[in-house]
């Protein structure tokens, strides 16, 4: 089976700073992949790369195969990959409707061209629908403005947004954080779902209680490197916990003397 992207001999440097060194990645098709490791490791910059915000020194990134080059997140979006960072970038000043369709809103009269008004109402129902999927309650209309929503509720307008326009590898980067326990819930169910559909999603989280729910397979980085990877079925907590850190924790204390 083809991987949907494959990163091979990844190297990144920032002046003097060493962020990645000779890092490899893969994500199967309708896989669920956990990348796992503390602050530094190098799991943000690795996800920039491959979402186009910075090009690596050097190494190989393929997606389905082929070799390609990433220079921009249009790059990445028309490779199929859509990322959704902690900081969502989402439109604060756009309604809720205009952000899940942002730059792709539904038309009517589609033959008017770039003249052709926006189908507002195709714009709510989606809204609503997608909204229930991600595990919002409260109500919320298409024409509420993003900046009057709080941080968890603007995380799961980012989420709804790659659920509308599902591509072949979807990013999520810490995708629970400041969200509250329904919204969690509706994230983990997300996940679910892209595998369900046959789409791969690369999970950026601290969160080893969500790896164990969601995923097939983890990747921990630890100072640049990938230093581990394994099937999550049959890992417990303390294995993972212990992975990340680079030690033993299911190791049996020493009895006090």
């Amino acid at each position: 089976m083809t991987d949907v992207l494959s990163l091979s001999d990844i190297h990144k440097c920032f002046g003097n700073v060493v962020a990645l060194k000779g890092a490899d990645l893969s994500v199967g098709e309708g896989e669920v992949v956990a990348l796992l490791g503390d602050n530094g490791a190098g799991k943000s910059t690795l996800i920039k790369i491959v979402s186009g915000v910075i090009e690596p020194d050097r190494g190989s990134i393929a997606v389905n195969g082929s070799p390609v080059r990433i220079r921009s997140a249009r790059d990445a979006m028309a490779l199929g990959i859509e990322t959704i960072h902690q900081d969502t970038s989402l439109a604060p000043h756009l309604s809720i409707g205009r952000n899940l369709f942002l730059g792709r809103e539904p038309v009517r009269l589609p033959w008017l061209g770039p003249l052709a008004p926006i189908d507002f109402g195709q714009l709510r129902d989606a809204a609503a629908s997608l909204l229930r999927r991600v595990g919002i309650t409260k109500s919320l209309t298409a024409q509420t403005p993003v900046n009057a929503l709080s941080g968890g509720e603007r995380q799961s307008i980012a989420i709804s947004r790659a659920m509308q326009f599902a591509a072949r590898l979807i990013i999520l980067d810490e995708p629970t954080n400041n969200l509250g326990v329904e919204e969690t819930r509706g994230v983990l169910r997300f996940v679910g779902e892209m595998k369900a559909q046959g789409h791969s999603v690369l999970l950026i989280t601290h969160n080893v209680h969500h790896v164990l729910q969601v995923a097939d397979r983890l990747v921990v980085m630890r100072r640049g490197e990938v230093v581990a990877q394994q099937a999550v079925a049959g890992a417990g907590v303390l294995d993972i916990e212990g992975l990340i850190m680079g030690v033993d924790l299911t190791a049996e204390e020493p009895a006090l003397a």
